[in-house]
């Protein structure tokens, strides 16, 4: 991961025609790129908080009723018709921002083709503590996939081809602003543009069991937490203790099997090309004596168990997982050791929910989750994180979500840190504006970052795009 100096102090433009003027006037700033860099103008102390309030304010009280009453925002003859011509929408009422493509995009679903883009980014902004303040750091990912079902294609049953090409980019707010061994947001890693995944999965019904093969980012099938999903923080993606996990932004060669003898049973298994020089260069770049001799496989294991209680049938899930990496590894200590493994275990259970004859039910979700790691290889050695997740705490907004968690990571001894644990405590509200938009504005409060710096507080507001 690069680590960035200094930026200098710029005179802040004084009317939005002076923008670009200067932009183009700031040493460190070339146009139209390194948004990341822009300091904050003085004028204007809290950015974010404005994003918020406008977003807040195009979201309306109830966009959730918005298909059931397109009309009554009359925008479909401003806007509807420059995509859909067949069948004229709002563009808030559309799946997506370009809506049908003139209906290409119905006519290539129907025959099994799927293309799809997105677009995340997130801009943030450290008040106080760790690093540095008075900098805002923003960075994107930029996915381009097709998805393909052969059932529909050649009347192959249970078949699915997938490929994603992936562009990230921009600045790591937990290397530059906080310093904390956590990631501030999931998409923060380096720059770059490669082949994401490329796999092709077969179901077989009958047999209850599937296999995957291509270039996988195992995050999809493995250590996923349903109700961690909407959080930023890198840890609830996956628990920091697997620095050898083959998932986003490098994703890994293999294979991955699925049975399922018992409909509350699953049981998963994958087997990766464990080169980390290809596929997890960032183990390196955080920590250059981290990894010495990476080549072997990482094997992953787990064991799923699912239930339902109680008369509206509140689901809930437990999981077991263990990994391995067959290669060689140089400790702190300067020796080296054959073999890094841990295990993961974590609970997911639905505390409420309400049904809704017209609509997704509100729910409220709590998880707990605890991930342990040779702590002579890697700084964290431990993590223990739990947390809430209510999707559609307002009326009449289903696909919003409320959440508060928390994830604490034990330090290595073995780093000689000042303080042996970072504990970062996070709140959010995502806010699905329309269906094809999402704005989550977020707030991480972070004790001792990488054991080292002061308490920090970190302002997020990130917004996705479907295309």
């Amino acid at each position: 991961m690069p680590a960035f100096g200094r930026t200098k102090t710029v005179d802040s433009p004084n009317s939005v025609c002076d923008v670009r003027t200067w932009f183009n006037s700031s040493p460190n700033i070339p146009w139209p790129y390194s948004f990341a860099r822009i300091p904050r103008p003085v004028g204007f102390r809290y950015p974010l908080a404005a994003v918020v309030l406008l977003m807040w304010s195009l979201a309306g009280v109830n966009h959730g009723c918005s298909r059931a009453d397109g009309k009554a925002l009359n925008l479909s003859t401003a806007f509807g018709d420059w995509f859909s011509a067949d069948r004229p929408q709002s563009m808030l009422d559309r799946d997506n921002l370009t809506g049908d493509w003139w209906g290409a995009r119905d006519a290539l679903q129907h025959r099994g083709i799927i293309p799809a883009v997105s677009f995340l980014q997130a801009a943030s902004e450290n008040f106080a503590g760790g690093i540095r303040t008075n900098r805002i750091d923003w960075r994107y990912r930029l996915d381009v996939s097709l998805t393909l079902h052969t059932a529909r294609l050649f009347g192959w049953n249970g078949g699915t081809a997938f490929v994603d090409f992936m562009a990230h980019g921009g600045e790591n707010p937990a290397l530059n602003l906080v310093g904390s061994a956590q990631a501030i947001s999931a998409i923060d890693q380096n720059p770059a543009t490669r082949l994401d995944q490329l796999w092709y999965r077969q179901q077989f019904s009958s047999a209850h069991c599937w296999f995957k093969l291509g270039r996988i980012d195992t995050t999809y099938d493995f250590d996923d937490i349903r109700d961690a999903q909407p959080f930023l923080n890198g840890s609830f993606g996956f628990t920091p203790t697997i620095f050898v996990f083959p998932s986003y932004p490098f994703s890994a060669w293999g294979g991955e099997a699925c049975w399922k003898p018992w409909k509350h049973l699953h049981l998963k298994a994958g087997l990766f090309d464990g080169n980390t020089d290809n596929t997890l260069p960032a183990v390196a770049s955080a920590d250059a004596n981290a990894v010495e001799n990476p080549y072997g496989l990482m094997a992953i294991g787990q064991q799923s168990t699912f239930w339902h209680f109680g008369r509206p049938h509140l689901g809930g899930t437990a999981v077991l997982g263990e990994w391995y990496h067959t290669g060689t590894f140089q400790t702190y200590a300067g020796t080296y050791q054959q073999d890094a493994h841990g295990f993961y275990i974590y609970l997911d259970q639905t505390l409420w929910k309400a049904t809704h004859p017209r609509g997704p039910a509100s729910r409220i979700g709590a998880f707990i989750q605890y991930g342990w790691a040779n702590g002579k290889l890697t700084e964290i050695d431990s993590n223990l994180l739990g947390g809430l997740r209510w999707r559609g705490p307002i009326p009449g907004r289903p696909d919003d979500n409320l959440g508060f968690g928390a994830s604490w990571a034990h330090l290595s001894r073995q780093a000689q840190t000042p303080y042996n644990s970072e504990c970062i405590v996070e709140g959010f509200y995502s806010i699905q504006v329309t269906p094809w938009l999402n704005v989550q504005p977020d707030v991480q409060y972070v004790i001792h970052p990488s054991g080292t710096y002061a308490n920090a507080l970190v302002a997020t507001v990130q917004m996705g795009l479907e295309f």
